[in-house]
């Protein structure tokens, strides 16, 4: 009898697996090559599979850009939607911030999101996309500000929620750019402190 057990078929990868090791693996590569210099092979074999694993799950390299950027802003807004709670007292609302901030690096996410945005302007079929995945973070974070505020009418922003919502993602973006000329800030410091110093008791 052999009990050599060589033979056994390799475990097929689950297709939600794949697609998620495609979708880190093309993180790092666009955020590192940019979308032009960026080869599907490659991705494919960062992921540790062959390139005929990305097509049968992307329809293409833009397919799967928008798709490794949707990705990065579920991560954010996930991250938030687990911290940002309607009962966080006022006090702590800083705190929560920097928590949420903290989760995450977001130099590679930048370096996409600065691709990403580089890409869609040089293709305006592509730019809508790029409007559309904003347009969810934007909401998100307002949806966000709006159950806080609502639930805390001791406190005032100082601005129209939308306004404020607007600030903050600004913020974020502007000091995440500028990061190379401003060693040691911390986007999620600098956006808890504007937090902490706009909020205030009616």
């Amino acid at each position: 009898m052999n009990d050599d057990v060589s033979d056994s078929p390799t475990p097929r990868t689950p297709r939600a697996e794949v697609r998620e090791r495609l979708l880190a693996a093309g993180a790092v590569v666009f955020a590192e090559q940019g979308v032009h210099g960026a080869r599907l092979d490659e991705v494919a074999a960062r992921a540790g599979f062959s390139k005929g694993a990305v097509y049968s799950n992307f329809s293409s390299k833009e397919d799967l850009l928008a798709q490794v950027m949707q990705r990065g802003t579920n991560a954010v807004l996930g991250s938030l939607r687990e911290l940002v709670l309607a009962d966080i007292a006022a006090t702590d609302i800083g705190d929560v911030v920097r928590a949420a901030f903290g989760r995450h690096d977001q130099r590679e996410q930048f370096a996409l999101l600065s691709e990403f945005r580089a890409y869609a302007i040089r293709h305006p079929d592509f730019l809508p996309e790029f409007v559309r995945q904003r347009r969810v973070l934007q909401d998100g974070v307002l949806e966000l500000v709006r159950l806080w505020f609502g639930a805390h009418p001791e406190v005032d922003a100082g601005m129209p929620l939308d306004a404020f919502a607007t600030v903050l993602i600004g913020a974020n973006v502007g000091i995440v750019f500028d990061g190379p000329a401003l060693p040691g800030v911390e986007p999620g410091e600098v956006v808890a402190s504007l937090v902490e110093a706009v909020v205030r008791r009616r």
